[in-house]
């Protein structure tokens, strides 16, 4: 995602708060359902990427990859905000899955550190990440309006990250 659709995106997301949304025309239970899935989606990017990262040799992905942990550390920010103005924690992914991921890239990076390599399990990963979003946004009509544009404003960013790994094939 480029700088400007960041922008774009986040302006969106700013006039959204600044419409209070009528709580009675949304699902809040789906509401919750859906930031519930959200955090999940990208605490789970963000501690796979995390993972990946001490076997990356090479600056530049270096670079890439710390800037995706830091704009998922503030789509974890909006999340909770939102979780809180819903009276909500929502619920992380579990931690048999994340233990099952770390070792899947863990594995798969032992046998080869290369860009192309590292670049297929992140496009895996992130591929992984874009259907769950995809499948959470076609079905977010009665959810509450701020939960479906962060929603959308996150798989942006995934089909942004998808389109730069991409280049590194």
């Amino acid at each position: 995602m480029t700088k400007q659709q960041q922008k774009q995106a986040e302006k969106e997301y700013a006039e959204t708060r600044n419409t209070q949304a009528d709580e009675n025309n949304c699902d809040i239970e789906q509401s919750r359902k859906d930031l519930s899935d959200l955090y999940k989606n990208v605490t789970m990017a963000q501690n796979c990427v995390k993972t990946l990262l001490p076997y990356v040799e090479e600056q530049e992905i270096t670079k890439t990859l710390h800037k995706q942990v830091e704009q998922y550390d503030h789509y974890v920010e909006q999340i909770g905000t939102l979780a809180e103005n819903l009276n909500f924690d929502p619920t992380p992914a579990p931690k048999m899955f994340v233990t099952m991921a770390n070792m899947g890239i863990r594995a798969k990076m032992i046998s080869d550190k290369s860009v192309t390599h590292i670049a297929k399990v992140m496009l895996q990963g992130t591929l992984n990440g874009i259907i769950d979003l995809y499948r959470m946004t076609r079905n977010s009509q009665n959810t509450h309006p701020e939960v479906a544009l962060l929603s959308k404003q996150i798989l942006r960013y995934e089909e942004g990250c998808f389109e730069t790994m991409k280049g590194m094939l």
